[in-house]
Parts: C-alpha cells; sequence; structure tokens
C-alpha cells in the first residue's frame, strides 16, 4: 500500500498569439486578422471511491499546452486538463508553488468556447471545469489542523532509522530541510476537485493589441518609417513580445499523504486479534498470523445493516512508544484521525498461563495514552470495548475483572475466531455509529493498580 507520495505538477504553457494582416482591393494597409493563444490545460485532482491507494500516481504530472493562434482571427485550443484520480482521505502538503484552490463542478454562467477542454484524461465521466482564475487569494481547502508537522516529518526520517543507506539519508535530510506547508487541502468527498497547478494564459494576437501598435505596424509593412522610429518601434516591440507569447503555466511540488476514512477504527495491539475480527464483521479476507504485526496496511471492510453500511478499519497493531515512531508508529497513527468512533479490542489472553503479555486493562491504557501523545484530543470519541478469546481457558476470570476496573463504555465479550458474541457486537457498533451511544473512555475510567 502506497500511502504517501511526492508529486511534480507542470500546468501547459498558453499558446503564442497570431501576428497576421488580411489584404484585399480596397484595404491599403490591410487588417490586422492574428487571433490569440489559447489557454494552458490545469492538473486536477479529483477524488475517487474507485481508488484505494497512491500507487498508480505518478510522480511527475503535466498537461498539455494550448494551441497558437492563427490568421483569420482563429483562436487556438485550450489544452486539455490532466485530472489525476486519488483516494478519499488524501491530503496535500506543499512543498513549493501556488497554493492549491477548489475547483467546482460546475458552472452557472456559459464559458467561451476556448476556455472548455475538449477532453479531459482520466478513466470517468467527463466533468466540465469552471474558468477559476488562480490568484493568492483563492480559497484553499485546509479542514485539518497544521500542528502535525513534526509527527510527518518525524515520520519522513523513518528510513534513516531503520538502517537506510547514505544515499537515502541524504535524502531524507534533504526533504527535511525543506519548508513545508502541512495540510493546506484535503480531499474527504467522492467529486471533489483541487487544481494544484494551472494552465498559463495565451498571448494576444495583433487584433486585441493597442491601435498605436497596429499603427506602427502598418507603417512597418508599407515602409513608411524612419531611422527614429525604427528603434522606437523595437522598444515598443519589446513590450508587446511578451504579449504575444504565451505565459507558462504553473509549477508546484506536493506531497500527498492518505489518511483512510471509515466509520469504525479496530484499535489494539500487535496480535490482539483485530484482522480476525474485521473478517468476522464483513466480507473482507486480511491476512491472519499467529505473529505479531501481521498486518501492514489498513484493511477496509464493510459491516452492511438493513438500512445502513458501517466502513470498519483494522489499523495495524500500535505498541507502547508508537507516539514516537517506535514500530509502525506515526504511518498508521494517522488513519486513526479520520475513523468517527474507536473500537479498542484487547486480548484477554495476553497474560495467561505465564504468558509475558500484557493484562487487558494496561493495555487499554497504553493505547489511550498513545492516542493521546499523539494528538490531543484523539481518545475523546465514542467508543467501546472488545474483549477478544473469551474462548481461552481463564479468559472468564480476566473478563470480569476487566468489567471491574473500567467503566464508562460498553465491553463485548467475543471471540472473533468462532465468531461467538459477534450479533452483540455488530450491535452495539451500529448504536456507536448513530449516535445512541456517545460513551467516551478516559484515563479516569480505567483502574490499573
Amino acid at each position: 500500500m502506497i500511502d504517501r507520495r511526492r508529486l511534480c505538477a507542470k500546468g501547459g504553457d498558453g499558446g503564442n498569439g497570431c501576428f497576421s494582416f488580411h489584404r484585399g482591393r480596397h484595404m491599403r494597409h490591410g487588417k490586422a486578422d492574428g487571433g490569440n493563444g489559447g489557454r494552458g490545460g490545469d492538473v486536477i485532482l479529483e477524488c475517487s471511491p474507485t481508488i484505494w491507494d497512491l500507487s498508480s500516481l505518478q510522480h511527475h504530472i503535466n498537461a498539455k499546452r494550448g494551441g497558437h493562434g492563427a490568421s483569420k482571427n482563429k483562436i487556438g485550443s485550450r489544452g486539455d486538463d490532466k485530472v489525476v484520480l486519488v483516494p478519499v482521505g488524501t491530503v496535500l502538503h506543499l512543498v513549493e508553488g501556488e497554493m492549491p484552490y477548489m475547483a467546482g463542478k460546475g458552472s452557472s454562467a456559459p464559458l467561451n468556447p476556448w476556455e472548455i477542454s475538449a477532453t479531459l484524461e482520466s478513466d470517468h465521466k467527463q466533468m466540465s471545469i469552471p474558468n477559476v482564475s488562480p490568484n493568492k487569494s483563492s480559497k484553499s481547502i485546509s479542514g485539518v489542523d497544521s500542528s502535525n508537522e513534526q509527527k510527518i516529518s518525524s515520520w519522513e526520517a523513518q528510513g534513516t532509522r531503520n538502517g537506510a543507506s547514505d544515499s537515502d539519508k541524504m535524502k531524507d535530510l534533504e526533504q527535511e530541510e525543506e519548508h513545508i506547508e502541512y495540510n493546506v487541502a484535503e480531499l474527504t468527498e467522492p467529486g471533489q476537485r483541487i487544481i494544484v497547478a494551472h494552465g498559463g494564459e495565451g498571448g494576444l494576437g495583433n487584433v486585441s493589441l493597442t491601435k498605436s501598435y497596429k499603427k506602427s505596424s502598418h507603417k512597418m509593412h508599407d515602409g513608411l518609417e524612419n531611422v527614429d522610429d525604427i528603434d522606437a518601434r523595437e522598444d515598443e516591440n519589446d513590450d508587446t513580445s511578451s504579449l504575444t507569447t504565451g505565459s507558462p503555466g504553473s509549477e508546484s511540488i506536493l506531497i500527498l499523504e492518505l489518511k483512510s476514512i471509515a466509520d469504525v477504527g479496530l484499535v489494539g495491539m500487535p496480535n490482539a486479534g483485530k484482522s480476525t475480527l474485521l473478517g468476522a464483521l464483513s466480507k473482507a479476507q486480511p491476512r491472519v498470523g499467529h505473529y505479531a504485526f501481521t498486518t501492514l496496511r489498513p484493511n477496509l471492510g464493510n459491516l452492511t445493516y438493513d438500512d445502513l453500511s458501517v466502513t470498519i478499519a483494522d489499523i495495524p497493531g500500535l505498541i507502547k512508544g508508537a507516539h514516537e515512531n517506535r514500530g509502525l508508529g506515526h504511518a498508521f497513527l494517522r488513519h486513526i484521525e479520520r475513523t468517527r468512533v474507536l473500537a479498542y479490542v484487547l486480548d484477554l489472553a495476553a497474560a495467561l498461563d505465564g504468558r509475558k503479555g500484557v493484562p487487558p486493562w494496561e493495555q487499554l491504557r497504553d493505547l489511550i495514552l498513545e492516542l493521546e501523545f499523539y494528538n490531543e484530543g484523539l481518545s475523546g470519541r465514542p467508543a467501546l470495548i472488545v474483549a477478544n478469546k473469551i474462548d481461552e481457558a481463564g479468559a472468564e476470570e480476566v473478563y470480569d475483572e476487566l468489567r471491574r476496573r473500567v467503566c464508562g463504555v460498553n465491553i463485548f465479550p467475543v471471540c472473533a475466531v468462532l465468531e461467538e458474541g459477534v450479533a452483540e457486537l455488530k450491535d452495539g457498533l451500529r448504536m456507536l455509529v448513530n449516535g445512541e451511544d456517545l460513551n467516551r473512555l478516559t484515563l479516569d475510567d480505567i483502574d490499573v493498580e
């Protein structure tokens, strides 16, 4: 699963304006008929539920340039937009370039023919793009707190702590020295679009130039100018050459980061049975193993009721010190930010029969601490507890002790392998998602003494 990608986007250059004259029997000096150049295409990111990660995203994306103007007042064609599909929950961090801005799904005012792209280079149904003028006052889509700067930069350097090569270390150091604006935009709704690089404006043809320039051009063609006029025309031509040449498209360097969006997040220690529980709740078939860190990427499943569909995310196991990027750390802690409710999956058999495990109430305390250390208030959303592996010998006594030590939330005893207690858990999750159960878990509700 590729959930982080560096993107270099380049808008299409504008087409050049045409310098042309139409001459006829009754037109002594001729008539200017050079058309304007077309506008370059935009690079647009579109949120799509059919994309799961960023593996299909290229590192360099360029939009098409606009067509050149022609004689007979023919305007150059508009460059094709480059529409790139990204998954729901993609967050943008700006490294270099202009701030991305929102592109609406339609335009109430009719657009000029040369402002409408002929085709959109994408795999889905074509949609019209409104003509949004790029400026610094354009509204950016920011709905994420920018306090995660240190967390993401720490996660970027994960490769260096895991024994990466010297070249990788140098690359990470260069990235750390870059000035990055975090969380400048996010794509959270299907069909939402953001322009990350806009096309350049087309150059002007001599039809659109000032009358003074036309008169000097007439003299140039008729040979009615002296040396002083030539010098003056050359100076004026220097000013107008920038008008007839199309402007280049904007360039931007972005870091795209995927934060999964789900209704329920299964949070627990490694080997607590989260993947097995996800398979019991839905038709998902995640990888299951009798060892820690079996899940290396979030698994998603749908829990379907008669009138409701709930998305469940199996978050990879967290260990003590995950907020310091230990274990899988920040790579998957950020996925918990995008879940509506939390289901803490505890292993009742972790400390049974002389095993060197952690009792479930201490597991719960460590999980809440890691969430709070990573992002304050992250654990303060509606939650319930899943007491897994109730079928183990001696797990009933541990479950009774857990109920005595933890209060304030519902606790569901479950055996995910045998699917015992799953029906009751489904009812509890439905109440949690619908808002009927608003119980929240805090450290004061846990007695670990």
